[in-house]
Parts: structure tokens; sequence; C-alpha cells
């Protein structure tokens, strides 16, 4: 469901209309690591924090909050001109992160040896060099749905501790569940990689769904897609699995917003 919420604190500058003002709502959590759809039918341009968004026909817009966003943001709709702008001040919530300690992995995927280096250097410009291709759709994504069922295992922004070594905060979410459970997309997309054998991700696909909305899904067993292939909603994409850096089958799920990793419990909440 689209939630009819006003933002309270509106700034309207120049010549705007009450109208125009009370047209804008916003789905979302205005939080670290929270994502938020927009839309005013009257838009011609937005920006968030001096970032241009891409807009819908019907007005939808998205944004989002890093792991360690600042505690504000600003979003400036355009109606037709520079003289009829819409101003928001956004508070934004800090979140609170638990550290999460992993033993048992082998020592060669906590801290590799040089042998590995030109490997893992290869895949990180694999991932980064497919992320940057944009993919443009006038369908807006309004809902999105989990990619599989199982136990959450791994929490988004949480401090890891792979064999006592600390590593960078958890980029999204793991769910864990039986090898070979299906994977579905979670929204319509593009698929911008399909890809097997990655030293840390092993086999991996990334979806590009418009509006600078990505979503990645890391260890897989199974890849039943391949680059280039249009997605839907729901469409099984591949298999749970234990590829790359992982202790035991699950789907290790990020989303990106502008290259930015958000939530993935965010996303979905939106959907609700």
């Amino acid at each position: 469901m689209f939630y009819r919420t006003i933002i309270s604190f509106v700034i309207i500058l120049f010549s705007t209309s009450v109208a125009f003002s009370n047209e804008t709502i916003f789905n979302g959590k205005f939080v670290q690591g929270g994502i938020v759809i927009g839309q005013n039918k009257h838009a011609k341009e937005v920006l968030f924090d001096e970032k241009r968004l891409q807009i819908s026909k019907d007005g939808y817009f998205i944004f989002g909050f890093g792991r360690n966003h600042k505690s504000f943001s600003t979003l400036k709709i355009i109606k037709d001109n520079k003289n009829n702008v819409l101003k928001y001040n956004f508070d934004i919530n800090k979140s609170i992160y638990k550290i999460e300690k992993i033993d048992g992995l082998p020592k060669k995927m906590v801290t590799p040896g040089p042998e590995f280096y030109k490997k893992i250097n290869e895949d990180r410009a694999l991932i980064k060099n497919s992320m940057n291709e944009k993919y443009v759709i006038d369908k807006f994504p309004l809902t999105f749905i989990m990619p599989t069922e199982g136990r959450i295992s791994g929490i988004y922004g949480s401090q890891r501790i792979l064999n006592g070594v600390k590593k960078n905060p958890h980029g999204g979410l793991d769910i864990a569940a039986p090898s070979g459970t299906p994977i579905k997309s979670t929204a319509d997309g593009k698929i911008l990689l399909a890809a097997k054998g990655l030293y840390y991700t092993g086999n991996i696909v990334i979806i590009d769904h418009g509006y600078d909305l990505q979503s990645m899904y890391i260890h897989m067993k199974d890849i039943n897609i391949k680059k280039g292939d249009l997605v839907k909603q729901g469409q099984i994409i591949g298999t749970v699995g234990s590829t790359g850096r992982s202790t035991g089958p699950h789907l290790h799920w990020n989303v990106y917003w502008k290259k930015i990793r958000i939530n993935p419990k965010h996303l979905i909440s939106i959907s609700k």
C-alpha cells in the first residue's frame, strides 16, 4: 500500500500554490539504511541532496539513506519552472547496529594471500562495471517481494568479525535456506550480471530495477538467467547455495540505491 503521508516540515519557496504542496506523498523509513518512495504528479524535476532523481510519468521517484547517512537531508521538487519549488527538510533517524561474530571460515577466505589478489580485483571490477550500466524504464517499481523463504541469519549494517578479524559491516540480508531453494527476483528488472565462481561472492546475479535501484543475489548454487535478460517480479532466477565465502547454504541479498547499500527489510516494508 502506498501511504499518503505528508511531511510536516515543508518549506515552500517562491510562489508555490497550496494545492501543489499538498500533493506530495511519501512512503518509507527516514532512518539510516532506509528507503522512501515519493510521488508528486506535477513534479518536473526532483533533487535529493542536489542529486537529480528519475521521475515516472505518474510522478513517482525513490531515494534512500546509507548505513551512516548524516542526520538530515533535503528534497526539492520543481513543478514547471525554477520559480515554483517545494523544499522538504528531513530528519534522518540513527540506526543501532549489532556485532556479528562468524567463526569456522577457511583462513584464505578471511585473510587471502597475495596469490588470490588478482582474482579478487578482477571480480570487484566485474561487479563495479556491471553496476555502472544504467537501465531506464518508464514503469515504476512500486512493490517488492522477498527473494526466498528461510531464516534470517545475518542483518544489514552489523559489524562483522570473521574468525576473530574485524571486517567491513554487513551490507545486506542473509536468508538461510536448504541448498536448491528457489530464488526469485524481488521486482521487474534487467539482468546486469549473471556470473559464477567469484572469489568472495561465489555465483552472483545483479538486477537493475530502474530508477537507480539495483538488487544483488550472492552465494547462489544455480543461475537460471543470463546477462541482458528482462525478468518479472517473482521469476525464479536461480537457487540458494553456499558458493564463495560462506559457512552454509544461504542467500546474501543486497539492495542498492545509486550504488549505496540500503537495508533490504525497509524495501520490503514499503510494499506492505
